[in-house]
């Protein structure tokens, strides 16, 4: 009995993960006929309560296209951001993101980028942190395994060979490990924030009644730098840098 009870409670488990997965599915499918036939608002209910426990870029992608589609331009960006964070390069998900970015009042310009660096992150974007973890395995058994060849091999040549692969596997060995560090931590990280209300006055100093530095719309993007006296301390893609009530943006 005792061994009996182990198992009823996994084939238990996994039935409820089961029934859990079904309904999703379910409510996917009412939502997507929601939003075909103009009811977004439902739609948009169905998709929230799935992205509770089924999180992903696609999910993000379609509650983004609701409020989009709702005329809530600031929501609709703060979506096809997380779900960017989940499948960097997403084309459908870039797409909607910069038809939304059109509508936002702002128009700030980036701080030049270095080339070596946007080619890094384009490359590290390219998988999520699992997947780099997953390579960063397959990997590392190459690397142990072309060691033993390098040791046991006897002639000089196939030595040679096999010791010149194991250095390069350990290079791209730390790449993967470093991609998988750095995506995890693109991913958790909420210091991006978008502004959800209409006009937010950026301060010079964590106070109300401060000098007015300059003011910002719904749907601009942001970096938290701190938190000080109840107010933000902001970063602007070119630079400018204030102060604001965290009520007036959404972590992403």
């Amino acid at each position: 009995m005792k061994q009996l009870l182990p198992f009823l409670f996994a084939l238990t488990t996994m039935s409820a993960s089961a029934v859990t997965k079904l309904e999703a599915d379910s409510m996917a499918a009412r939502a997507q006929r929601a939003y075909a036939m103009g009811d977004a608002r439902t739609a948009l209910a169905a998709y929230d309560s799935i992205a509770v426990d089924h999180n992903s870029a696609a999910l993000q992608l379609n509650i983004g296209n609701c409020w989009f589609k709702l005329g809530d331009v600031a929501h609709a960006i703060l979506h096809y951001e997380r779900g960017l964070r989940l499948a960097p390069g997403d084309e459908d998900l870039q797409a909607n993101l910069d038809l939304a970015n059109e509508q936002v009042k702002d128009r700030i310009a980036e701080k030049p980028s270095f080339a070596l660096g946007t080619t890094w992150a384009r490359i590290r974007g390219g998988h999520d942190p699992d997947q780099w973890a997953r390579r960063s395995l397959w990997v590392c058994a190459l690397f142990f395994a072309l060691l033993t060849a390098a040791i046991l091999l006897r002639g000089k040549g196939p030595r040679r060979i096999a010791f010149t692969s194991s250095g390069l596997a350990l290079i791209f060995l730390a790449l993967c490990i470093a991609f998988a560090v750095a995506r995890h931590n693109e991913v958790v990280d909420d210091g991006q924030a978008i502004i959800m209300e209409p006009k937010v006055d950026v301060l010079g100093e964590p106070r109300t009644g401060s000098k007015v530095l300059f003011v910002l719309h719904k749907g601009t993007k942001l970096t938290v730098l701190q938190e000080a006296n109840g107010w933000y301390e902001v970063q602007l893609p070119n630079g400018n840098v204030g102060w604001m009530p965290p009520a007036a943006l959404e972590r992403i």
